[in-house]
């Protein structure tokens, strides 16, 4: 009879530590959902200098493209373009006013609007290129702003002359605000206007009436008179 029971006692001790083993294993192994939302959660991706940006979903390869972004070089030099015909005083006063939203911008470089006031300062200089980086900058932090994309896309198409590049930060600008009536309107003239696309134009105007975006009828205006 004690060796009955010195085996089911025995028996039992040995059940015991297999379910103590499996409590301890589940409770080490990583949870089914949180390996599964490993790369697919909202994350805020550090680029520097205080700046993160929100991004979603699978984000293993977007964090080195992140990391590598870069400021745009708010030391650069001021030279304004020699064949604009900009009187002296003029000339000395948009230097200070870079200098000076330069300066904030260092200080604060999550700034929208002095990023894309710095883009408009260097346009009046002539330096499109200085323009271009403060603008694309504008669209990294705020892609849900079409301000950044649409001053690109004049810049591009009137100064510029390269109608491929204007016709993407259109799109880009509609894109970042779809309900925008605005970015539709000078999309639909860029393609009338300029590369001469009637079919576009409607093809642009009709897509911005559908989503709902003509809250003022000058949609449907333009999209008459084509």
């Amino acid at each position: 009879m004690n060796l009955i029971k010195q085996k089911l006692v025995f028996y039992f001790l040995a059940l015991a530590l297999v379910a103590a083993g499996f409590l301890i294993w589940r409770d080490l192994r990583p949870d089914e959902e949180s390996v599964k939302n490993t790369n697919e959660v909202s994350k805020e991706i550090e680029v520097g200098n205080g700046i993160s940006i929100e991004a979603e979903g699978d984000v293993s390869g977007m964090v080195v493209e992140k990391i590598e972004l870069k400021i745009p070089d708010l030391s650069r030099p001021i030279k304004i373009s020699a064949g604009l015909n900009i009187p002296e005083k003029t000339r000395q006063e948009l230097v200070l006013q870079i200098q000076e939203i330069s300066s904030t911008l260092k200080g604060n470089s999550d700034y929208l609007q002095g990023w894309l006031q710095l883009g408009i300062l260097r346009k009046q200089i002539g330096d499109y290129e200085g323009a271009i980086e403060a603008w694309d900058f504008a669209g990294v932090l705020r892609p849900d702003n079409a301000t950044s994309f649409l001053n690109l896309a004049d810049l591009y198409a009137f100064y510029i002359k390269d109608h491929k590049k204007a016709e993407e930060s259109f799109l880009r600008a509609i894109g970042a605000e779809p309900k925008n009536g605005y970015t539709y309107f000078q999309t639909a003239n860029f393609y009338r206007d300029i590369l001469q696309n009637t079919a576009k134009a409607e093809e642009i105007l009709d897509q911005g009436i559908s989503s709902g975006a003509d809250t003022t009828g000058d949609l449907q205006t333009l999209f008459d008179s084509l």
